[in-house]
């Protein structure tokens, strides 16, 4: 099954700019595509943090209370995708570039193959804002926390944390392990350690009217940690100025050892039931004093799924003692997803037949299309 929730983006399936959502706009519901899919669920995978396989990158500014974050062009992983594309015809091609011949935009969600991680979803921005609004309360309270992020995509709620909160860890969850390699960990790196704010030369920014993108040049860096201050010397003296595989290899080993970013982050790719398990499988269950999600309730289906991980994760409240902090899931979701089965009343009152947690909505957008921010803490902790 394949659907496209289509609100307010532009054709490539991407908010624009992050500017407001339009009122009015229609989900379109899309036919099946002919892709391969999986028989059983994704495997929880943990995914390791890398330098993106090219020699540079393209990100876009997304703007959020008089604040930026970078997130990487949705043409820019096409381009990397085609770079990489060997011309074959590959049953085991990943999900990414299966929906991408296909056709399909970074808007469509294609169940059990391609979640729609691509794409910023609205109610991420939502979330961001609540995130920023409520800094004060949330930044003495997280200090030294773990943050876990379902569904992340392009990760902007946790990017947030990681810029504005120094020892917070956090969690980032996506269906698709591409969406990890491709948007998700190159996020981080750009608004973290390879930062263009930093003025590395090499990086490049663009304002055209109200809009700004960067190029951040990774092969400059990597030239850099290789050769330092021979770079132009040996470059120089070169047929051709491309590093080797070898080289890149080895460039990019040394740039990730530097890292500090990496040990406050982590990556985990596969279906919520799977990493559930290796959750608990490891003692790793209620590990997280918050729990980010966006555009993640709206099929019924995976109700039970999403519910089960959050009571498998969220800390419970005698975790910090004293901090008089109560441990909390926010999740953001449209108040009707048309054409589909979930909406906000359905899994409100799926969590309340379930009796885990309570469960209310502390926002609201209004308009005709509106958004919610709802709240869960364990049953009985408030």
């Amino acid at each position: 099954m394949s659907f496209k929730f289509n609100f307010g983006v532009g054709d490539n399936g991407e908010i624009i700019n992050g500017a407001a959502i339009a009122e009015g706009s229609s989900t379109i519901a899309l036919p099946c595509e002919n892709l391969q899919c999986s028989e059983s669920a994704a495997p929880c995978e943990h995914v390791p943090i890398s330098i993106p396989g090219v020699s540079s990158a393209v990100f876009d500014a997304i703007y959020y209370c008089n604040q930026r974050l970078w997130k990487r062009q949705i043409d820019d992983v096409q381009f990397q995708l085609a770079q990489q594309d060997d011309m074959t015809d590959d049953a085991e091609d990943s999900a990414i570039k299966q929906a991408m011949a296909e056709g399909s935009s970074a808007a469509d969600v294609i169940k059990g193959v391609y979640e729609g991680g691509l794409k910023t979803w609205e109610c991420s921005m939502d979330l961001l804002t609540y995130l920023v609004e409520h800094g004060d309360e949330l930044h003495m309270s997280l200090s030294g926390a773990r943050v876990l992020e379902i569904g992340c995509g392009t990760g902007l709620p946790s990017l947030h944390i990681l810029k504005s909160i120094a020892s917070a860890s956090v969690c980032m969850q996506d269906y698709n392990r591409d969406v990890l390699e491709l948007v998700t960990i190159p996020n981080v790196l750009a608004n973290t350690a390879f930062s263009p704010e930093d003025g590395v030369m090499g990086d490049s920014v663009h304002t055209e009217g109200d809009t700004e993108s960067c190029e951040i040049d990774f092969d400059f860096r990597r030239t850099q940690v290789l050769f330092g201050a021979d770079t132009d010397r040996i470059i120089g003296e070169r047929e051709t100025p491309e590093l080797t595989s070898e080289e890149a290899c080895e460039a990019d080993s040394r740039l990730l050892e530097r890292l500090e970013i990496k040990d406050r982050c982590e990556f985990v790719a596969g279906d919520w039931a799977r990493i559930e398990q290796e959750m608990r499988a490891q003692g790793r269950d209620h590990s997280f004093s918050l729990i980010l999600s966006s555009e993640t309730i709206y099929d019924v289906d995976s109700y039970a799924k999403l519910h089960d991980l959050l009571s498998c994760a969220l800390a419970k409240p005698d975790s910090q003692p004293g901090s008089g902090y109560v441990p909390m899931a926010l999740v953001a979701a449209k108040s009707i997803y048309f054409g589909l089965s979930g909406s906000v009343l359905s899994f409100q009152q799926y969590v309340e037949r379930r009796g885990v947690f309570d469960i209310s909505s502390i926002w609201q957008s209004g308009g005709s299309m509106s958004r919610e921010i709802l709240r869960l803490t364990w049953s009985g902790s408030c």
